[in-house]
């Protein structure tokens, strides 16, 4: 009995051995959208309803649909992130309550949750795994032996669990609804293949089941509507199309109930891509020969990382891959690789079962997720290869076996899968620990993606949390390399924009910081964020020139002052905090006081709620003896700001003067004096 679950027991080991430090990981990247910062995920049982009727990041979005190309109505995994959150939540739901916040980041990491997410990602990919060689045993009993290396079936399944394109999968928590969607369909094709085993009506049913689960999971299933007739034409089985058909008929109802409540949710299946921002739409201003030609190319990249995948990242947004057209000599040479292929599959397919079903599969995985059906919201990722990864490890095994056919080395032949498959495990074992977090996996994997828009921005802001940290200048220079770049790829990239100016913000160089927001501004104008941010920049820099100019009037350096000022509204003549300081002194040091008005009233122009104005207004009426008008100003002073000590201490002066006792004594009370 445990002679025939031996296989099965190693490739459990594997999986376990390759992935067990993922449950030393963190959270990283999406998972904030679907987790630790989405409402309906913190709501726990009581979320599971809005997660099942609403855009499956609508809960990060705050409700917002089709917030990337298509939309996303992906349940199932989220729902067990919120059961998750439910159970085994403890003292962290007292915390949060529901709540999402900035700080949910913290709170979850210092938690156990993530521990448990991480495992349960792991058992599920090791089920995975297990179910994947029963299915392929099913399929190809013809190429199963006693011997490991000889065993089609066995080594596809351990090529398949040890590849490291599939550690963006299994370590990132949010990977789970690839994983939940592969193992869905996957067991309906068990559940099929059964059913042409024993008629039994019963495999039908439990294949509806399945691909409902695999739909729900992920709409990438709904290719398994031409890959199980497929699978059924080669297998060994006996197929009549009463089979085909019986078949087919389950997993149609299932594909019709999810469009209907996918279009229902969202609108409709699959949503236009009509953003006009280049992150979200990478192919935004291509021509229809760019767009081709440009994903031809991808194909190149992805055929590359399949059989060698190194170096890896998690991030291909424009312009780690360029828009190229078909003028590229090597998207000529891919084209007629890919065509070729496919066509000798289709002709091949009877005598040539494995082989023609490894292209074939991979042809049909991979379709929705190409970008050439659908949009799908960047020029590619290595997760979209879990699937599809299957019919190349697949050829894979197959190759090797005639490899062993042709020269009889059955010494040779197993060393070297032991020796790919070594190489795949270390290389997902330590690609796994930069998953831990998202400082981690930004600041490692723009080494590699150094053209990219959206990395450098993700690891620009890595590096700045961790400058708001511990204030070391190396962060803060990395930080600002990182945005710089992104900037010089894309200049009008809010983000970057955002966070080059609260960068400089945080050091203190609100020149900087404002010239930043103030392009924000120029590029999005109706944005109220920039808008604030320009603001609150405007005024540290405004307190700075300010606390500047008082040091140089303290010291008695007069005429420096005055050049400073002079300066200033040379290159901004409406520099309300210099034309400011100008009617004070006026006032103060000259005694020129309609003069010092003068250019008071144009600071009020400007902002009619300069508080510093209006109290230097207030007082040059004082001095003049005009107690009507100086009480005016210095209480709309006084309404910006009613605790303004400086303020204040003028009231007191002029209500002294006045001879109204009543209002000195309610002032001095206030003042404690």
């Amino acid at each position: 009995m445990l002679k025939k679950y031996i296989r099965h027991l190693v490739l459990l080991i594997v999986v376990l051995l390759t992935y067990a430090n993922t449950l030393l990981l963190d959270y990283a990247l999406d998972d904030r959208l679907l987790i630790y910062e989405n409402e309906y995920t913190l709501k726990g049982w009581k979320g599971l309803k809005d997660i099942c009727s609403k855009d499956s990041f609508s809960g990060f979005f705050t409700d917002s649909k089709n917030m990337v190309a298509g939309g996303r109505y992906r349940p199932l995994a989220q729902c067990t992130f919120a059961i998750e959150y439910e159970l085994f939540g403890g003292n962290l739901k007292s915390k949060i309550d529901g709540k999402r916040s900035p700080q949910n980041e913290q709170l979850f990491s210092d938690s156990h949750l993530p521990v448990i997410s991480h495992l349960f990602n792991l058992l599920y990919y090791a089920l995975l795994v297990l179910l994947l060689f029963v299915v392929l045993q099913m399929l190809f009993q013809k190429y199963d032996s006693d011997k490991w290396w000889r065993s089609i079936p066995f080594i596809t399944a351990l090529l398949f669990a040890l590849h490291p394109l599939h550690t963006e999968v299994v370590a990132n928590i949010k990977g789970r609804d690839e994983i939940f969607s592969m193992l869905g369909a996957v067991a309906t094709l068990y559940f099929c293949l059964k059913y042409v085993e024993s008629h039994k009506y019963y495999h039908l049913l439990l294949a509806f089941l399945t691909m409902t689960f695999a739909l729900f999971s992920k709409e990438n299933a709904i290719v398994f509507v031409a890959v199980v007739p497929l699978s059924l034409f080669i297998s060994d089985s006996k197929i009549s199309w009463k089979d085909y058909v019986a078949t087919e008929i389950p997993i149609f109802v299932a594909v019709a109930i999810f469009l209907v409540v996918r279009q229902r949710v969202l609108g409709a299946f699959m949503v236009e891509d009509t953003t006009n921002n280049i992150l979200n739409n990478p192919f935004l201003n291509c021509s229809i020969n760019e767009r081709i030609a440009t994903v031809l190319l991808t194909w190149g990249v992805y055929l590359k990382l399949m059989v060698f995948p190194h170096p890896l990242t998690h991030d291909y947004y424009p312009h780690q891959i360029e828009i190229t057209n078909f003028s590229n000599p090597i998207v000529i040479i891919l084209l007629i690789l890919f065509i070729i292929l496919l066509i000798w599959s289709v002709l091949n397919i009877k005598k040539n079962k494995v082989l023609a079903y490894s292209v074939l599969f991979f042809a049909i995985t991979f379709s929705i997720t190409s970008n050439l059906l659908f949009p799908v919201g960047t020029l590619m990722n290595e997760r979209f290869l879990f699937v599809p990864l299957l019919g190349f490890v697949l050829a894979l095994a197959y190759l090797f076996q005639k490899l062993n056919e042709k020269i009889h080395l059955d010494k040779f032949i197993p060393i070297l899968l032991i020796i790919i498959m070594i190489g795949y495990g270390v290389k997902s074992f330590a690609r796994n620990f930069v998953w831990k977090d998202d400082i981690t996996l930004f600041t490692t994997d723009v080494k590699v993606s150094a053209n990219s828009i959206k990395c450098n921005i993700s690891a620009g802001g890595s590096y700045l949390q961790l400058y708001k940290k511990d204030n070391k200048i190396a962060h803060f220079k990395n930080a600002e390399k990182y945005l710089t770049q992104a900037l010089t790829l894309e200049p009008t990239a809010y983000n970057a924009l955002m966070l080059m100016g609260e960068l400089y913000y945080v050091k203190q160089d609100y020149e900087k910081s404002f010239y930043y927001y103030h392009k924000m501004t120029e590029f999005f104008p109706e944005d109220a964020v920039a808008q604030k941010n320009m603001q609150a920049a405007q005024m540290a820099l405004g307190n700075d020139f300010v606390k500047k100019i008082n040091q140089m009037l303290e010291t008695n350096r007069l005429q420096d002052a005055w050049r400073e000022i002079d300066e200033v509204l040379k290159q901004n003549p409406l520099h309300e905090d210099a034309l400011n300081m100008k009617g004070k002194i006026f006032g103060q040091y000259f005694g020129q006081l309609d003069s010092a008005r003068a250019y008071l009233f144009k600071v009020l122009e400007i902002n009619p709620k300069h508080l510093s104005a209006l109290e230097n207004i207030g007082v040059s009426y004082a001095i003049e003896g005009k107690n009507m008008e100086a009480l005016s100003y210095l209480n709309q002073a006084l309404s910006l700001d009613p605790n303004n000590r400086n303020v204040l201490l003028n009231l007191l002066k002029l209500y002294q003067s006045m001879g109204n006792n009543q209002k000195a004594e309610e002032i001095k009370e206030k003042l404690q004096l």
